[in-house]
């Protein structure tokens, strides 16, 4: 996150009388007098109020002259952290009173941090939203990481919106790492297009069964090579054409006992397709004998189970730790690179379908890019990119985030790929990663939008790295995640759906996971299995026809068929008019 405008004022602020009555239990982290920094932003002002009724405590006003789209932090109010401990996955509670006296409703979102210089975020709470009388508002969340000592703060990020706020009485409770998160009180977060009736919702599945589905005929012979005539035939979908599917890393893929099982399992039941994490990446493909055999093993587990792989990445624009530790010397690293990929595309071949070549290209506010630090850093990623080119017939893509967002990183990457496009540089494919948080959900009308703009530097578009992280409420992730799902697999762009990782074990952000760590399912898991695993599968009982034919309109992709109990094994599905040809087990 960006550090924090100039600030325009210090606002001693006794945080005592409190009459925000969250439930019992929590720790508080914020010293009863602790001064309170108002950024206010350009043109924006602040000062403190007295509150009406005796024994209130002043409140601080705070007006937003300026909105700032996409850049909620350039307006402010930031409280330090001075008391107790903050631990990973510590439950903390952010709570204060609030009205919104110009802009009704207005919009706030909390953000626990490391202070200066990184601003290492710690929690990001989901959006308040004050009216124009008095009200508290909660924001719970889970912590990410451990604050040391004297290096916390809590910011309430104000610039999205023109707005005059009055803030008061502002705490933050730690409850500990096994408190119910869902016991903690909390404004609704919600997203536009939600309800069950939604007009978009309707029109986006009418396209899905026009564009995702297909009509099949094949004729079923016998092993004398004479047509199987009025024989009972039950056909099944065996993967998608369309790319559904999530990263893995070759230690859960290769992992032995019941977690690798369960592992397998769902990866085998409901991918058609899978990126690994971090595996085939510049400083985590292996460099040891069994991390060779660990991937090498993987791969073949995969196309046994004829499930495509996505190769992610051969370069990151946004230095990563494995290039930072190597910039002192440029000429080397540029070398090291080269050799990288090489060893790279070379030993990886055709296991993969498709290249991410260059990771985050524009990155987010205040990232360390590698263009920015002069020669040979400048060219290197796109000489990487036409180093692939030359290397691999596969297509290549560029992979970034926060494409949904309005704002300087949608904007540039567009920039970027009109660029390359009039350049004559063939860009293969876009790569979305899609992480949300609750604080930050687009209507799916306007994940629509987005990509029929991105449609004209990018035609073919991959859902990445997909994950939502909502502080503890599994609805409002199920819900974002079906409504997501359907909106991606009903626009002819997208040819794939990967979410980040599925089970708590093995995740990033573990409170986004679709299964628990004890393999619990959660809600949004159960969107996965039932849309992926069940509504959008095709499996039909038919007969064949007295020359042994049969047809049906099914789902695009590969299929199965059984005869007598007896399994054909997986086959391309000829078009209406023209039949495959399949020999019954």
């Amino acid at each position: 996150m960006k550090p924090l405008l100039a600030v325009l004022a210090f606002l001693a602020l006794p945080l005592q009388a409190n009459p925000v009555m969250p439930p019992p239990g929590g720790a508080d982290l914020v010293d009863p007098g602790a001064r309170i920094a108002a950024s206010a932003g350009s043109g924006g002002s602040s000062e403190t109020i007295q509150r009406d009724g005796a024994g209130n405590p002043p409140a601080t006003r705070i007006r937003v002259a300026q909105a700032t789209p996409g850049k909620a932090w350039s307006a402010s109010l930031t409280v330090p952290i001075g008391k107790g401990t903050v631990k990973k996955n510590d439950r903390l509670l952010v709570t204060y009173l609030a009205r919104c006296v110009e802009g009704a409703p207005g919009r706030v979102s909390a953000k626990v941090q490391i202070t200066h210089p990184d601003y290492t975020q710690i929690g990001m709470s989901d959006a308040a939203r004050p009216g124009s009388a008095w009200e508290p508002v909660y924001q719970p969340f889970i912590a990410s990481a451990d604050i040391p000592p004297g290096r916390g703060e809590l910011t309430l990020f104000i610039g999205e919106q023109k707005q005059t706020l009055e803030i008061a009485d502002i705490r933050v409770l730690n409850y500990g790492p096994d408190y119910d998160l869902a016991k903690l009180p909390r404004q609704k977060a919600t997203y536009e297009g939600r309800e069950a009736d939604a007009p978009w919702r309707r029109e986006a599945l009418a396209r899905i069964e026009k564009i995702r589905m297909a009509d099949y005929s094949a004729i079923i012979r016998g092993a004398d090579g004479k047509p199987l005539a009025h024989t009972e035939v039950a056909v099944a979908l065996h993967r998608h054409e369309y790319g559904f599917g999530t990263c893995v890393t070759r230690g859960m893929l290769t992992r032995e006992g019941s977690d690798g099982e369960r592992y397998r399992d769902i990866v085998k039941r409901t991918c058609s397709r899978v990126v690994f994490e971090n595996d085939l990446k510049p400083d985590s493909f292996p460099r040891d004998e069994k991390g060779f055999e660990q991937l090498e093993k993987s791969f073949a587990w995969l196309q046994q189970n004829q499930i495509q792989v996505r190769g992610h990445y051969l370069i990151q624009e946004a230095v990563d730790g494995w290039t930072r530790q190597r910039l002192a010397d440029p000429a080397q690293l540029r070398k090291t690179y080269m050799e990288s990929i090489r060893q790279r595309i070379e030993w990886v071949g055709d296991r993969v379908t498709e290249w991410d070549v260059i990771n985050h290209p524009i990155a987010w506010e205040g990232a360390e890019m590698l263009g920015t630090k002069g020669a040979p850093f400048n060219t290197l990623s796109m000489d990487v990119f036409h180093e692939a080119r030359r290397l691999t017939k596969l297509p290549l893509c560029i992979n970034e985030d926060q494409l949904f967002r309005p704002g300087p990183q949608q904007d540039e990457t567009y920039a970027l790929l009109a660029r390359l496009k009039r350049e004559g540089v063939r860009v293969d494919g876009l790569g979305n990663q899609a992480h949300f948080n609750s604080s930050f959900l687009p209507s799916p009308e306007e994940l629509l939008r987005v990509t029929d703009r991105f449609t004209a530097v990018a035609p073919k578009q991959v859902i990445t790295e997909f994950d939502i992280a909502t502080n503890g409420d599994d609805s409002l992730a199920a819900d974002y995640l079906r409504d997501c799902l359907i909106v991606c697999f009903s626009h002819p762009a997208y040819d794939g759906f990967l979410l980040w990782g599925f089970w708590e074990g093995s995740h990033w952000i573990p409170e986004a996971a679709l299964w628990k760590k004890d393999w619990t399912i959660k809600e949004p898991g159960k969107v996965w299995e039932e849309w992926v695993g069940k509504r959008w599968q095709t499996r039909k009982t038919l007969v064949t026809d007295a020359e042994g034919r049969i047809s049906w309109r099914g789902y695009k992709g590969s299929y199965r068929m059984e005869i007598g109990g007896k399994d054909s094994g997986p086959f391309q599905p000829g078009p209406e008019g023209s039949p495959a040809q399949v020999t019954a087990p």
